[in-house]
This record gives structure tokens, C-alpha cells and sequence, in this order.
């Protein structure tokens, strides 16, 4: 069923289109096609459009582009999306066409953890398969997986709470508190399975072996791309309504500025795209997807050290943790740096989410202190980001609830001239390839391609 609606709720829908009489002083510029959002799926659709000569707007909310890859230039950290896998399509095709300079982080990425659990650090933990920071692995080396890459939106009949499908598999509550802390969803007992699925597919299909990151950071990726369009980039323009009811679509920012176009092409997470007025034909399913799908929240707490305490007690860097600092990882590209972050998952966020920087920074700091004595006056707090609070995502990357993946083939299609790109509509893969690869997908709508 389709129906003409806005997906912000309001009892006088008029008052959102009322608006846009006081922005009659800007100049309302028109486009073929208005793209929202400067991340890489927007960035990657410009280009593709650019290539084939046609025009485009492109606008972004924040006073940055690369969304969630994002080089903090602050603290000298990629906080954001950065690992590639070898076998990318899209994004190593766009990586050898620019020539960008990449780093190898296989092999020192895939390192030992330390494990501090019920009071006691352990250098290393001696059994596998008891290994708190291993055991949802332990339990989906017994699940049978996919077919096929693009089959997880299909199988409602795997549709279930991920706990379920780790405690049919071995898990005991108590180990799934301890999976709780390692698995990257909000909260396992509420996320659906098929979000698994289908990250065993993407790794089983993609065939990925080496992990790749961006020599100087992922800014280097996105100031690449951005480097390459001819046509308006324009930042600092948060979308507020978003009206397809003339033979334009017309979309108003914040600031007051105005623009038209034939096709609209949102790449906005659903988290800050429900936050617009919008006037057009969705579906049910459509309609519930913006409103209802969740992000996963992260909080990384970023670390400088000025010595190696790790040298000193004899203990990996990196710890899996039960305490509220979750992971303590190295976040370095580089084989010899050493860059500290934790990082924290999901409901875990919130512990951290009323406090200042400053008493993150204590908390985090007397934390590590405790667990590891070697690090006293040894580390000092960067800064912390925050993906659940950013205001341009609300979350890391979308995450399926039960029964939230029978949406997605309505979540993909145009809804009247509004197309959807980004990585939370992306068919078969995740992450920084599923943005790409959505972007071409919604390029080969616009040009009529199948």
C-alpha cells in the first residue's frame, strides 16, 4: 500500500510547507538531480554522475564531507568507518584510479588481546573456546550459512533475537552478557540474527583475505573524491523538508535556502532523515523503516601514551575488559605506532553519555590505571567520539531489529522522485562497500540502467 504522507508527524502538515515563503529572499537554485549527504555514498554518486555529464547539487549538512569517514584532524585519528578489504570492488576500484597510497594492517591488526574479567588480567587466555571476547564466534562456527550474499533480507524464517541463535548454539546467559561486550549491535537479545547472517555472507562471499587502510587517514579518500567534481558541493545545509508534490521536488535547509530538482537522492541515515518533513508517496514498509530503524552506537575514547607500559608488564596492548571501558585497542595503521582507543558498543554507550570530557578522561584513564599499574602517568586523553550523539548520524551503521529485514526490499525503491543511497539500503555488501555499492545502484536508476 502506498500513501502520501510526512514522515515527521504533525497535525497541520501545511505549516511545514508555510515555511518556505520566508526563504523567498534566497535564491532557490535548480539541479537535474540534489544529492543529500556528503558521505561516501553521495560523494561516490556525484562522481559517477559527473562522469556522465550530468548536473547535480550536492549538500551537506555538517561543515565537513566523508560522513562516517571521518579524520579527525583534533586528535589525528580516523574515528570512523577505515578497514578495506582487498576484494572491495567499488571502493579499490576508485582506490587505484585515484592512486591513493593504502597500508596493509593484516597481519598486526589480527594481534593478541588481553583479557581482564571478575577482577584478574589474564596476558592470554589459555582455552579458546572459553575466551569471553571469542564466544559468539564459538557458537556461529555451528550455524549454517547463506547461499547467497543478497539472501539474509529474504530469510524471515532466520529472522530472531541473536541471542536466541547463540544460546541454541552453545551460549549460557551468562556467557551472553560476555558476548554482549564484543558482538557490534546495540544489544544482542533485541537485535535480529539476520544482521549476522548477513556478516558471515559479506565475509564468505566477498573473499576479502587482506584488511587495507588509507595512508595519512581517510580524509585523503574523500578530499580525492571531492577533488574530482565540477559541480556544487555545498556545506553546512541541513535538509528541514524535503516537499515532492510539483513537477519538482523541492527541498528547504535550515539557513533558509531552497532548491529544486527533477530527482532527489537522500543518503541521510534513517536516524536524521525521519527528523525532515516529507511530502511524498512511501510504503507502508518505507514508512516505518525511516521512522523505526535503529544505528548502532559507539563510543570511542581516544589515548596518547608517552611511554610503552605494554613493554613493561609483559601484556598485549589491546584487552577485551568487563568493565564499562569494554575494548582497549590499537588503532594505529602503522605497523610500530601504537594509537589507544576504547571502544565501546551499544547499550554500553550510555554509562559515558551524561559525562563531560573530563570526566570520561578521569574515568577512562583511572580505569586503565587499575587493570594495568604499568600505565600509571603514562597515557593522557585525547578525546572521545561519540557516533550515537553525532548529530548528522545518531549511530555508527544501521542495525535491523526483529523482524525489521522484511522491510528492506521496500526500504531500496523510490519513493516518487526521492531515491534512497547509503550503506543502510545496500543489497549485498556492508559498510564502506555497501555505501558504494548502493550509490551505483541508484546511479543506474537515474540512467535507466537495470
Amino acid at each position: 500500500m502506498k500513501r502520501r504522507s510526512f514522515i515527521q508527524k504533525t497535525a497541520v502538515a501545511s505549516m511545514a510547507l508555510s515555511f518556505m515563503p520566508m526563504a523567498c529572499k534566497h535564491t532557490v537554485l535548480d539541479t537535474e538531480t540534489l544529492i543529500l549527504g556528503g558521505g561516501l555514498s553521495g560523494l561516490y554518486l556525484a562522481y559517477l554522475l559527473d562522469k556522465a555529464g550530468k548536473d547535480y547539487i550536492l549538500l551537506e549538512g555538517s561543515n565537513r564531507l566523508g560522513g562516517r569517514m571521518f579524520t579527525r584532524q583534533d586528535i589525528n585519528r580516523d574515528v570512523g568507518g577505515r578497514g578495506i578489504g582487498n576484494l572491495y570492488v567499488q571502493v579499490m576500484k576508485l582506490i587505484k584510479e585515484f592512486e591513493i597510497e593504502m597500508i596493509d594492517i593484516t597481519d598486526y591488526m589480527l594481534q593478541p588481546a588481553a583479557i581482564y574479567v571478575d577482577g584478574k588480567l589474564y596476558p592470554q587466555w589459555s582455552e579458546s573456546t572459553t575466551n569471553p571476547s571469542k564466544l559468539q564466534f564459538r557458537a556461529l562456527g555451528k550455524v549454517k550459512q547463506l547461499t547467497e550474499l543478497d539472501e539474509w533480507y529474504k530469510r524471515q524464517d532466520l529472522d530472531e533475537a541473536y541471542s536466541e541463535l547463540l544460546k541454541r548454539n552453545g551460549l549460557t546467559e551468562q556467557e551472553l552478557d560476555l558476548a554482549n561486550i564484543s558482538a557490534n549491535y546495540n544489544d544482542i537479545r533485541e537485535t535480529s540474527s539476520i544482521n549476522a547472517y548477513h556478516s558471515m555472507a559479506f565475509q564468505k562471499f566477498n573473499g576479502s583475505k587482506r584488511i587495507l587502510n588509507f595512508k595519512g587517514g581517510t580524509k585523503t579518500f574523500i578530499d580525492a573524491i571531492a577533488s574530482r567534481l565540477s559541480k556544487p558541493v555545498l556545506k553546512n545545509k541541513m535538509v528541514n523538508v524535503i516537499d515532492d508534490t510539483t513537477n519538482k521536488v523541492i527541498v528547504s535547509c535550515t539557513d533558509g535556502s531552497r532548491y529544486k530538482a527533477k530527482k532527489v537522492v537522500s543518503t541521510l541515515p534513517f536516524t536524521t532523515l525521519r527528523d525532515v518533513k516529507m511530502n511524498t508517496t512511501f510504503t507502508a514498509n518505507q514508512e516505518k523503516a525511516i521512522k523505526e530503524l535503529q544505528y548502532t552506537f559507539i563510543t570511542q575514547i581516544h589515548l596518547n601514551h608517552t611511554e610503552a607500559f605494554w613493554e613493561h608488564d609483559k601484556t598485549p596492548l589491546s584487552m577485551w575488559t568487563d568493565t564499562p571501558i569494554e575494548r582497549v585497542m590499537n588503532m594505529s595503521s602503522d605497523p610500530v605506532e601504537k594509537k589507544i582507543a576504547c571502544w565501546v558498543n551499544g547499550k554500553g554507550t550510555t554509562f559515558f553519555d551524561t559525562m563531560s570530557e573530563a570526566q570520561i578522561a578521569k574515568y577512562t584513564i583511572d580505569k586503565i590505571n587499575k587493570i594495568r599499574p604499568s600505565s600509571i602517568g603514562k597515557i593522557e586523553y585525547l578525546g572521545t567520539q561519540n557516533w550515537g550523539k553525532y548529530p548528522f548520524n545518531k549511530g555508527a551503521y544501521a542495525e535491523f531489529g526483529i523482524g525489521q529485514a522484511s522491510w528492506f526490499k521496500d526500504m531500496i525503491r523510490p519513493a516518487g522522485n526521492i531515491h534512497f543511497a547509503g550503506e543502510h539500503v545496500a543489497r549485498k555488501s556492508r559498510g564502506i562497500e555497501g555505501a558504494a555499492e548502493s550509490a551505483l545502484r541508484v546511479f543506474n536508476e537515474l540512467m535507466n540502467k537495470k
